[in-house]
């Protein structure tokens, strides 16, 4: 038989007090744990150059050229930050490793054009797929981008830049994601931002949502309600706008409760009158329904919620699961196409993550049976289903250490994409899908991370004061 009660950091605590007793210190740490415009113009057609050379690297060699200071009208200071911003980008896209920079190689772009014919030869020696000139001249960025295999050369010009490093990051951040259109064809992830809360405090501790850049950068307060706030995520924009609201879960009336707010000025509202604590809302990208945890029928369990970003509720949410003896459920994420929900249930004993099809209404809840996806280790949390519905991240209990792990639908297969000290949580997927971003704690600070599927080596991207938790990354309409 099943028992309610587990032993987390020496304290044995029990799952129902806790569910319902917010103001324990082990509260939150065990709830999540168990459930855990500008467009730059191009200068040629806008067929992608990607080049496939010889070789089994996962990530392509890129060299990046030093930014000449002479008529750039900016200190070589500020030239050096801003190649340091554009460095990082093209290093973590997800497709390309940036080379260290060498004086026979910056002497060779000196000397002669890019597409230079013995130039050729030796960027090929050195097994470069692609080289990247950027320039400044009276304050405005232009970038040469060559494709070394079939030496084609492509342009982007005319950034304007304004010497606030804040302003012109972005800038670079969207001549990134140009570079990337060019040589690939797909979008980049560079002018993404990333939603999360930063908690203060433990005698009392208080919670906020923040949004900074992808890569941590121009990080800005957006509520401030001087409560515990956890778990906000983005509510997917109406085809062709961005993101401009987030739901959340707030304990500013005591219980934790839904609420919806908009980012510029995070005002929030409460998304549902129903009794009881509602946690880990999910919306879907139809923007027609919230999954949400709630225990108003006495055990943590599943709902689903009709509702509109415009309108708001359009009904009464409705329990979508339910377990033959008192499981708890959590976390539930949907998959693209709206018509179906991953959650974790510790149902068979531990906690493992499941996938069903969203029932119709008025279905026996007895009759359905979700199929389980984790069974390599025996406590899974958190999970996360991808923007293009092949795979879901979660949270994973390996070796003793919570490492994130990738299930892929394409392969029924499941893979450790973390590893190393630490406990990582929360992850959260990029729109391209190959990205993610989650949670670490390491010694006294929590703070989020980047990695992607071909880049195995996670960068810390926050800093500062609080803990950095529940990271939402923005989705694309």
């Amino acid at each position: 038989m099943m028992s309610d009660e587990y032993t987390i950091n020496g304290q044995k605590l029990n799952i129902h007090h806790l569910f319902s007793y917010p103001g324990h210190p082990g509260y939150l740490c065990y709830v999540f744990l168990f459930l855990s415009c500008l467009w730059v113009p191009l200068q040629a057609d806008s067929d992608p150059i990607y080049v496939r050379l010889a070789t089994d690297n996962a990530l392509m060699p890129l060299y990046l050229t030093k930014i000449p200071a002479n008529e750039a009208g900016f200190n070589t200071e500020y030239i050096e930050s801003l190649r340091n911003v554009l460095r990082f980008d093209l290093n973590y896209n997800g497709m390309t490793e940036v080379q260290k920079n060498t004086p026979n190689n910056d002497d060779l772009i000196l000397r002669a054009p890019l597409d230079h014919t013995p130039n050729l030869a030796e960027w090929k020696k050195q097994n470069i797929y692609y080289v990247v000139k950027p320039s400044i001249k009276d304050k405005t960025l232009s970038v040469q981008m060559l494709a070394v295999n079939n030496n084609q050369i492509k342009t982007v010009d005319g950034i304007a830049l304004t010497g606030d490093l804040s302003q012109d990051r972005r800038s670079i951040h969207r001549l990134a994601d140009a570079i990337h259109r060019t040589l690939f064809g797909t979008d980049g992830i560079a002018t993404t931002k990333i939603l999360y809360t930063v908690k203060t405090g433990t005698d009392k501790p208080l919670a906020e949502v923040w949004e900074a850049d992808y890569d941590g950068a121009n990080a800005r307060q957006i509520t401030h309600d001087k409560t515990l706030i956890v778990s906000p995520a983005y509510i997917p924009p109406k085809p062709g706008y961005k993101p401009g609201a987030f739901v959340y879960v707030s304990y500013k009336n005591g219980q934790p409760k839904l609420f919806v707010a908009h980012l510029k000025d995070g005002l929030g509202r409460r998304v549902t009158l129903l009794r009881g604590n509602q946690l880990m809302p999910a919306i879907s990208k139809q923007r027609d329904k919230i999954a949400f945890i709630s225990d108003v029928g006495g055990n943590p369990d599943l709902f689903l919620l009709p509702y509109s970003p415009d309108e708001g509720s359009a009904s009464k949410p409705r329990q979508i699961y339910a377990t033959a003896h008192k499981a708890t459920q959590g976390s539930p994420t949907f998959n693209p196409e709206g018509n179906k929900i991953a959650f974790v249930s510790n149902k068979d004993g531990q906690p493992r993550i499941y996938v069903m099809d969203i029932p119709a209404e008025g279905k026996t809840l007895k009759d359905i049976k979700p199929t389980l996806i984790t069974r390599h280790n025996r406590e899974s949390t958190a999970p996360a289903w991808s923007p293009d519905g092949h795979k879901i991240a979660y949270t994973s209990s390996t070796n003793g250490v919570r490492q994130i792990w990738v299930y892929d639908f394409n392969t029924n297969q499941e893979r450790q994409i973390t590893s190393g000290a630490g406990h990582k949580e929360n992850p959260a997927w990029a729109p391209d899908s190959v990205h993610l971003t989650f949670n670490s704690s390491n010694g006294d600070s929590t703070d989020l991370y980047l990695i992607n599927l071909n880049q195995k080596d996670a960068v810390k991207i926050t800093s500062g004061k609080g803990e950095k938790r529940f990271p939402s990354w923005e989705p694309r309409s």
